[in-house]
């Protein structure tokens, strides 16, 4: 219970609103609050607050100023002049926000006329929601999105056995799928809503059960994604998870302050005020992220040695350069381990790595003295060489090279070692011969290669 206008009122939160593109489902959203008792009392970015009185039948109005900003909201005058038009028509004022005009009537004779009705405020509502922003970066950002995620996914031993890359992954998955499905929404109910313009037809009657439900999925979804994101951020280092906590909080309030800044000082063009606000956004990102970022490094960050080893549930990855027992020459080894074998399949698809803009690869016998290998395990040579005319031959896997046109030693030789769960790539300078084969492969077949 609270107090307010002299009386005791109960009151209650409700924590979502409606989109501007859904003031259909918004009115009969209040509609059918009134007959259960309660009243928009006001109406924010993220939140509804509503009045217990005695149910009444009443039809809503859910109206956008026109000319409004989709940055600042509705201009103070035109707000007047569009509120002054619906109580001449017979519409009471209930309450408004920075985008909504909210009016109600009891009176089934009221009709909406001039702003009020449905065909001027879609179009007000598609200028705000369907402009050429939205249909020229929405698809590029989607398909920008998509690449990344793909470029990440062709050597998922190393994105799932990376935090930070899995956290940034789920990231631009839960973006893809948010954005390409609002795209999707709009251009369904902006060229619906046309072509019954066109037509002469009444406007699309939006379902109220199927947008609340959508909101429900939708916020279910977002929570999951966000509880995803911290869980990965803690399971990486405490360091990660205050860093990602405090660059998030920072972005938003920032992009709230701004947002506030320009609404109160702006010029009133919508160019210009938006210009403003992303400069000033990305400006006061640059320069206080990166400065919370140190001071959550400087705090929390414990000195650990650098073993390049990145590891999940899901996978590890590591590489190093140890010395073999019977190989004076260096050897790079990359060892990558999960539990799910499509990860490490798809891994080794990697592999041999292309380095043919230096060298040309050949794919060499593996010799049969290395012995009978287990039924899960496979084992792979490639040879590296330098041609002699320093031109390559843009040969492929597989072809036999012309001994006289190389250099007498191999540039690398790589082995590669896989079976269900561990795949092993060893890079030898300089080449390798049968002992060091064998002794790639035995320490395989032991687990010692680590």
């Amino acid at each position: 219970m609270r107090k307010g206008d002299g009386d005791m009122k109960e009151k209650k939160r409700v924590w979502f609103t409606f989109n501007l593109c859904e003031a259909d489902a918004f009115e009969q959203y209040l509609e059918k609050m009134a007959l259960q008792g309660w009243f928009l009392e006001s109406v924010g970015g993220a939140v509804m607050r509503f009045y217990r009185a005695q149910p009444e039948k009443r039809r809503y109005a859910a109206l956008l100023v026109p000319e409004s900003s989709s940055l600042i909201g509705a201009d103070d005058w035109k707000a007047e002049q569009l509120r002054e038009q619906c109580e001449e028509a017979g519409w009471i004022f209930q309450c408004n926000s920075i985008y909504w005009q909210i009016f109600y009537t009891t009176d089934d004779a009221a009709k909406r006329r001039g702003d009020m009705e449905k065909e001027r405020q879609f179009q007000i509502q598609k200028a705000l929601s369907w402009n050429w922003s939205v249909k020229f970066f929405y698809p590029i950002l989607v398909v920008l999105e998509i690449w990344a995620v793909y470029q990440y996914l062709q050597n998922p031993g190393k994105l799932f056995a990376d935090p930070m890359q899995l956290l940034l992954t789920l990231l631009l998955t839960g973006m893809i799928i948010s954005w390409a499905a609002t795209y999707i929404r709009l251009f369904r109910w902006s060229h619906g809503n046309m072509a019954a313009i066109k037509k002469g037809e009444p406007l699309t009657e939006q379902d109220l059960k199927r947008t609340l439900k959508c909101k429900k999925y939708t916020f279910m979804g977002d929570g999951i994604l966000i509880l995803g994101v911290i869980a990965l951020a803690f399971l990486s280092s405490m360091e990660a998870l205050i860093s990602f906590i405090l660059s998030s909080t920072l972005i938003v309030l920032i992009a709230l302050f701004v947002r506030k800044w320009v609404r109160e000082n702006g010029s009133g063009s919508n160019r210009d005020d938006w210009m403003i606000y992303l400069v000033g956004v990305g400006v006061a990102c640059m320069i206080l992220i990166p400065l919370c970022n140190g001071a959550a490094t400087h705090f929390f960050s414990e000195e650990e040695p650098d073993t390049g080893r990145k590891q999940t549930i899901l996978a590890s990855y590591e590489e190093g350069d140890p010395s073999g027992k019977s190989i004076d020459r260096p050897i790079g080894v990359t060892v990558y381990t999960s539990p799910i074998p499509w990860i490490i399949n798809k891994t080794s698809k990697c592999y041999p790595k292309d380095m043919t803009k230096l060298w040309d690869c050949t794919r060499q016998e593996i010799p049969a003295e290395i012995g009978a290998l287990p039924e899960d395990m496979e084992v792979s040579w490639y040879r590296y060489m330098v041609r002699k005319d320093g031109i390559r031959s843009g040969g492929q896997e597989g072809n036999d090279p012309q001994e006289d046109a190389y250099e007498a030693e191999p540039a690398v030789d790589e082995v590669i070692l896989k079976d269900k769960r561990r795949l092993v790539v060893l890079d030898y300078g300089g080449g390798t011969d049968l002992d060091g084969i064998k002794e790639a492969v035995d320490a395989f077949k032991e687990g010692n290669i680590q």
